[in-house]
């Protein structure tokens, strides 16, 4: 994304958490020529050391779901955007089509099986277990509260796209080929595109275009 920005002509802050990924953006911008467009180093987007209206255009793909505290990134990402900038941010769909339309991971029955997880577990019948305990933070928005929080924090969303059909599971077994699959997706992703109901609010990935409010001068 960095390069391809950069390719295009725009000078370019390129900010991760981890140094490893500051270190390969930096050789692969040598390598496509564009170095001297572009600026990589360690930040923090709950945090970030920018001064206000700094930018006219942020992207954030991916980034969304390992955050600990949206809210707090969301605030710091308006502020940096120049009133007339744009932003490009991408979230993981909590009703996306894959999820609802499996009985094991149907919202509903999940609320069921955490809620007698935990039952047993108080009982003494279930020894507790979690193998994400040491990962990352990890979470999924539905669109209405993800378009609710951006409105809230001062912002216009000019543009909206579901995407990410697939692969579909029934109770945890896949259905279809690969092959199939792809042109599940693609079909599915026509329907997205062209605004259809249901499929244009259940991709996996959920991306919106926003500008920054101009604050009304004051008489």
């Amino acid at each position: 994304m960095t390069t391809a920005l950069a390719k295009r002509g725009f000078v370019v802050e390129a900010i991760d958490h981890a140094q490893a990924m500051i270190d390969l953006t930096l050789e692969h911008t040598r390598q496509m020529g564009v170095e001297n467009r572009i600026n990589a180093c360690t930040g923090d987007i709950h945090e970030l050391s920018y001064e206000d209206q700094s930018f006219d255009l942020i992207v954030a793909l991916g980034v969304i779901p390992w955050l600990h505290d949206f809210q707090k990134a969301l605030a710091e990402i308006t502020r940096v955007t120049a009133p007339s900038g744009y932003i490009v941010l991408s979230m993981d769909n909590v009703l996306r089509a894959t999820t609802l339309l499996d009985p094991l991971t149907f919202p509903a029955s999940a609320r069921i099986r955490s809620w007698l997880k935990r039952k047993l577990e108080k009982a003494g019948l279930l020894t507790p277990w979690n193998p994400w305990s040491n990962a990352p933070p990890y979470s999924q928005h539905s669109i209405r509260e993800f378009n609710k929080s951006l409105r809230e924090a001062g912002l216009t969303i000019m543009k909206s796209t579901s995407v990410g059909f697939g692969p579909f599971t029934f109770f945890g077994h896949r259905l279809f080929s690969d092959r199939m699959g792809i042109k599940i997706q693609q079909k599915l992703q026509e329907y997205a595109d062209s605004g259809y109901p249901i499929w244009r609010s259940t991709g996996s990935q959920y991306i919106i275009l926003a500008t920054k409010k101009t604050p009304k001068p004051i008489p």
